[in-house]
């Protein structure tokens, strides 16, 4: 992980975020939490994909290559290139990252983003109003998941267009287009959810 992606994990940067959040909840009776992971899956087949292919890449060199090899030795050679080749790879984020297609990466930051949506206790709201921010390193993306509370209208309009905005900055590594798109949740969600009265903060602020 690269010092830019490193940022948005440091104590200031969640203190920042956390801001972000008390910020937008003034506006607006939507919960709202921010998590930020390293990464959504481990995508341990692109470790044995591309060690599987260390080892052919291997096999064909060895056996069509003019150097001749003991035959006897040549599995034990191959199976070498394939442990190395998924050492390398686990080893390597960027290259994992460049190995790992993006519609993967992307269904991985899905997956990851509504089970963190369960585990964390979106869904326990009182008026489940919760929105889910779930940003993920490796991947470059970020995820938003809106309760069942939140109006379809609200969920397929702005806070799409506002999940794109924040994706694009994790994407870039931007921290401060990040804060931005983060913040834009305050008037778009409050236009729809104004803030009541009696609203109370049911969900923590902090980065989960």
């Amino acid at each position: 992980m690269d010092l830019s992606e490193r940022q948005f994990l440091e104590p200031a940067a969640k203190l920042r975020t956390a801001e972000v959040v008390r910020a937008v909840e003034r506006q607006t009776s939507v919960e709202l939490v921010v998590a930020v992971r390293r990464r959504a899956s481990h995508y341990v087949s692109v470790s044995l994909a591309f060690g599987a292919l260390c080892a052919l890449g291997g096999f064909l060199v060895m056996w069509f290559g003019e150097t001749v090899y003991d035959v006897r030795t040549i599995p034990i050679d191959v199976a070498l290139a394939f442990v190395l080749g998924m050492a390398l790879v686990a080893s390597v984020p960027a290259l994992r990252r460049v190995l790992t297609p993006r519609a993967l990466r992307l269904r991985g930051a899905e997956r990851a983003a509504h089970a963190a949506f369960a585990a964390l206790g979106i869904e326990k709201t009182s008026g489940r109003t919760g929105v889910l921010v779930y940003v993920v390193l490796f991947e470059r993306t970020a995820v938003l998941v809106p309760d069942r509370g939140i109006p379809q209208a609200l969920a397929a309009g702005p806070l799409a267009s506002i999940r794109a905005l924040v994706a694009l900055s994790v994407e870039r590594s931007d921290f401060e287009g990040f804060l931005t798109a983060l913040g834009r949740l305050g008037p778009a969600c409050g236009a729809v959810l104004p803030r009541q009265a009696n609203d109370e903060n049911e969900l923590c602020d902090d980065v989960a």
